[in-house]
C-alpha cells in the first residue's frame, strides 16, 4: 500500500507540472494576424494568411473599353466620371473623377503616365517627357469618407515626383525621363475614397497619351479598418525594410538554421532537405557550383508540403528565384549574366547564388529534392534554410495557404489566337508575385485577370508594361516590388505585397496580343512564372442559384418584383474585347432597367460563411450606377456603386456587358437556405437609372 501510494503522489506531482510546462510553452506561440496599411506592408509573415471571404482585388484605371489601344482617351477611358463642384460665390468647376470607391478598403498602389505630350513632336515618339507639363499642373485631390474637403491636394507633379514627403522613396518612385511614376504609399479608408484631377489648363482635356493603374483591397462592410490618418503616419521601418532590399524582410526571432552541402552527379535526384516538424520556411538560399547556364536553367527544385504525392514545386531552379526565359535564345544568355535583387527573390551573378524569402508554412513536414539535369556534375550545391518551428509562429491550417509557384509557357498561335494564358488555377487563394519573360512579344497587350468564374476582368491593363509599374516601354530598374532585367516588359518582375489577387473559386490570368506593331505577327512568345498561396482545404465558393431577369418563369419561381421601371428589352453586346478579337463574350439578353427598387428571393447554403451576388449590367453610356442594398429587410452599409467605363473613344463601339461584383457578410446570411434581396436605386452622376440583366449567387463554404 506505502508503495502504490508513492506512485500516486509522484503522478500527482508530474502532471500537473507537464499542464504547466505546455501551459507556459504555448504562452510563446505567435499566431500571425492580417492587418492593412503600412502595418501589412511591415509584417511579411501574414502573406500566407488567407483573405477574409468577401474580399476584392480591384483595379480602376485608364482603358480603351472598345477594345483598341486608345488607354489615353482623356474622356472615355482616362476619366470615370465628371463632378461639379460650387465653389464659394457660386462659381462651378468640373473635376474629373479617377477613383470611386467604398470602403473598408486600401489604395495600396498607384501608377501614372501624365508627363508625355507626343503632341508637340512631329514623328509622334520621344522617349522624353517633362515634368511641368500643364496637365501635371492639374490638382490631384483625394477625399476620404464623403468628407467635402481633400485630405490631399497636390499639383499632380508633386503628389507623384518623390520630393514632397511622405511620397518619396522608395515608396514613391518618378522615372528619370519622366515617362512614368508610381506610388506604394498606402492610403486607408473606412467608408470611401474619391481620387479626382482639378484641371489648371483649358487644353488639359485635350492632352494626349495620359493613363494610370490604381490598384486596391476592398474588405468586407463588417471589416475593420480607420482612415488614413495625415502624413504623420510611421512608416520608417518600412523604408529600412525596402532599401535593404536582399536582406531578409522576415522577423527571425526564434529560428533554427538548417544548413547541408551536396554533390550532385548529372541525372541524379537528391533530396537536399527533410523538415520534420511543423513550421515555416522564411529564407531559402542555395549556391550551386559550377554557375553555369546550364545549371542555372536546366537543374530542378522540387517541394513537397506534408508528404504529397505529387510536388506542390518543380521548376527550374533558377526560376525559383525570379529568373526565366530558358528557351528564348536572344535572351537567355543576358539573363543568365544578369543579376536580380528585390524584396523577396533574386539571384546574384557574381556571388552564384539565389534567394527566396516569401514565408512557406507546413503542418507535417517539407522534403526538398534537387534534380540535375544540367548535363554536368555539380560538385557542390550548399543550401541554407531559415526555419520558424510552429511552437514559435503557428499559422491556422483552415486560415493559411501553401506557397506555390508554377511556371506557364504561352507561345501563339495557340486555340484562342488573340490571347496568352499566363496562369490558371482552382481553389481558394492569392497571387503575391510574377516573372515576366518574353520573346519578339508587343508590349501594347493588356492584360485580362479573371476572377472566381466572372466574365468581366477584374483586372484589366493598359500595356504589359503598364502592368509592371512602369510606362512607354520601360526601362531596366531594380526596386523592391516591381522591375525588369532589361525593360518593362521583357525579364520583368512584380510583387504583389500586399494589393494580392485573391480568388475564392478560380483565376485565369491573360495577356492580348497586340495588333498595334505589325512586325509581331504571331503576337510573340511569354512565359510567366506565378508566385501564389493556396488554401489546402476545399473552402471557397459555390454557385448556389440563378436568376434570368426578363424570364418570366425565373422572375416567378424568385419572387421577382420592380418598381419604378424605365425600361425593358433586348439586348446583343460584348464584354472587355481583345484587339484581335472585339466580339469576345457576346451574347444576348433580356433585362431591365428602374429608378425605383427591384426585389428577389434566392437560394443560399445553410452552412454559407458570407454570400457573393454577381451582377451583369449593361455600362454602354450608363457607366455609373448605384444602389442601396437590403437583405430580409435589413440595410448594407456598402452601397453597390458600379463605377466603370461608359463612353466610346470614337475609335469603336464600346463593349457594354459587365459583371460586377457585391458581397454579403456572414452575418446577414448565416443558418438561412434563402434571402430576400432588394436594389434600391440611387442617383448617380450619369443616366438616372441602373439596370439588371442577370444574377448569380455564390455561397462561401468551407472550413
Amino acid at each position: 500500500m506505502k508503495f502504490l501510494f508513492l506512485i500516486l503522489l509522484t503522478i500527482s506531482m508530474i502532471f500537473p507540472l507537464i499542464g504547466q510546462q505546455k501551459k507556459g510553452k504555448m504562452k510563446n506561440v505567435i499566431h500571425p494576424e492580417m492587418k492593412t496599411g503600412f502595418a501589412a506592408m511591415e509584417n511579411v509573415a501574414q502573406l500566407p494568411l488567407l483573405f477574409p471571404n468577401g474580399t476584392q482585388t480591384k483595379q480602376p484605371l485608364a482603358y480603351d473599353a472598345t477594345g483598341g489601344n486608345w488607354d489615353h482617351h482623356f474622356l472615355a477611358a482616362f476619366t470615370q466620371y465628371i463632378d461639379t463642384i460650387v465653389l464659394p460665390g457660386g462659381k462651378k468647376i468640373r473635376e474629373y473623377v479617377i477613383f470611386d470607391e467604398y470602403g473598408p478598403g486600401v489604395l495600396y498602389r498607384q501608377q501614372m503616365n501624365a508627363w508625355y505630350d507626343r503632341s508637340k513632336i512631329p514623328n509622334g515618339w520621344l522617349a522624353w517627357g517633362e515634368p511641368d507639363q500643364p496637365r501635371a499642373d492639374a490638382n490631384i485631390r483625394y477625399y476620404f469618407d464623403d468628407e467635402a474637403e481633400p485630405k490631399i491636394d497636390m499639383h499632380l507633379k508633386d503628389y507623384f515626383g518623390t520630393k514632397f514627403y511622405p511620397y518619396t522613396e522608395p515608396l514613391a518612385f518618378v522615372d528619370s525621363g519622366y515617362l512614368f511614376a508610381n506610388s506604394y504609399y498606402p492610403l486607408e479608408f473606412s467608408k470611401r475614397l474619391k481620387v479626382t484631377l482639378r484641371p489648371n489648363a483649358q487644353s488639359f482635356e485635350e492632352m494626349d497619351t495620359k493613363w494610370y493603374q490604381y490598384t486596391m483591397l476592398a474588405f468586407p462592410s463588417d471589416y475593420n479598418i480607420s482612415s488614413w490618418k495625415g502624413t504623420e503616419t510611421e512608416h520608417h521601418n518600412i523604408i529600412s525594410q525596402w532599401n535593404n532590399a536582399g536582406q531578409n524582410p522576415n522577423d527571425l526571432s526564434g529560428c533554427q538554421t538548417i544548413r547541408s552541402s551536396n554533390s550532385i552527379k548529372k541525372g541524379e535526384v537528391k533530396q537536399i532537405a527533410h523538415l520534420k516538424e511543423p513550421g515555416s520556411i522564411v529564407g531559402f538560399k542555395l549556391k550551386v557550383s559550377p554557375y553555369s547556364k546550364e545549371t542555372f536553367f536546366n537543374a530542378q527544385i522540387k517541394i513537397f508540403w506534408d508528404d504529397h504525392p505529387e510536388a506542390d514545386i518543380c521548376l527550374p531552379v533558377s526560376y525559383f528565384f525570379g529568373a526565366g526565359g530558358k528557351d528564348f535564345p536572344e535572351t537567355s544568355d543576358k539573363i543568365f549574366n544578369q543579376s536580380l535583387t528585390s524584396l523577396m527573390f533574386g539571384f546574384r551573378n557574381i556571388e552564384q547564388s539565389f534567394y527566396n524569402y516569401f514565408p512557406m508554412p507546413f503542418w507535417k513536414s517539407a522534403k526538398i529534392f534537387f534534380e540535375n539535369n544540367s548535363g554536368a556534375d555539380i560538385s557542390q550545391l550548399d543550401l541554407e534554410l531559415i526555419f520558424k518551428p510552429e511552437s514559435v509562429l503557428a499559422y491556422p491550417y483552415q486560415k493559411s495557404g501553401y506557397f506555390l509557384a508554377k511556371r506557364t509557357i504561352d507561345s501563339d498561335p495557340d486555340t484562342l489566337g488573340f490571347r496568352g494564358v499566363a496562369f490558371s488555377e482552382t481553389g481558394k487563394g492569392h497571387i503575391v508575385g510574377i516573372t515576366f519573360y518574353t520573346d519578339r512579344y508587343d508590349m501594347d497587350g493588356d492584360e485580362f485577370t479573371y476572377i472566381d468564374d466572372s466574365r468581366t476582368p477584374q483586372i484589366h491593363g493598359s500595356g504589359t508594361e503598364d502592368d509592371h509599374n512602369q510606362g512607354w516601354a520601360g526601362r531596366a530598374y531594380q526596386k523592391p516590388l516591381w522591375g525588369g532585367l532589361f525593360n518593362g516588359y521583357s525579364g520583368a518582375y512584380r510583387i504583389y505585397l500586399n494589393d494580392s489577387y485573391v480568388f475564392n473559386k478560380s483565376i485565369l490570368k491573360c495577356y492580348e496580343y497586340s495588333l498595334t506593331k505589325p512586325k509581331f505577327v504571331n503576337g510573340g512568345h511569354t512565359e510567366v512564372t506565378t508566385f501564389y498561396y493556396k488554401s489546402g482545404t476545399d473552402q471557397g465558393l459555390m454557385l448556389t442559384d440563378e436568376l434570368d431577369v426578363g424570364n418570366h418563369y425565373d422572375e416567378k419561381l424568385h419572387q421577382y418584383s420592380i418598381e419604378g421601371m424605365t425600361w425593358k428589352g433586348i439586348l446583343k453586346d460584348e464584354y472587355d474585347g481583345y484587339e484581335r478579337n472585339l466580339q469576345f463574350g457576346a451574347c444576348t439578353d433580356d433585362g431591365k432597367a428602374f429608378n425605383g427598387q427591384s426585389g428577389f428571393r434566392v437560394k443560399i447554403d445553410p452552412a454559407n460563411q458570407g454570400v457573393k451576388l454577381r451582377k451583369r449590367i449593361n455600362r454602354n453610356g450608363n457607366g455609373v450606377q448605384k444602389a442601396t442594398v437590403f437583405v430580409d429587410g435589413v440595410k448594407l452599409d456598402r452601397p453597390w456603386q458600379i463605377v466603370t467605363l461608359s463612353m466610346s473613344t470614337g475609335k469603336g463601339t464600346l463593349d457594354g456587358w459587365f459583371d460586377s461584383d457585391y458581397e454579403i457578410p456572414a452575418s446577414f446570411t448565416e443558418g438561412k437556405d434563402s434571402i430576400l434581396v432588394e436594389i434600391k436605386y440611387e442617383a448617380s452622376p450619369q443616366k438616372s437609372e441602373i439596370n439588371e440583366f442577370y444574377y448569380w449567387v455564390y455561397s462561401y463554404v468551407g472550413y
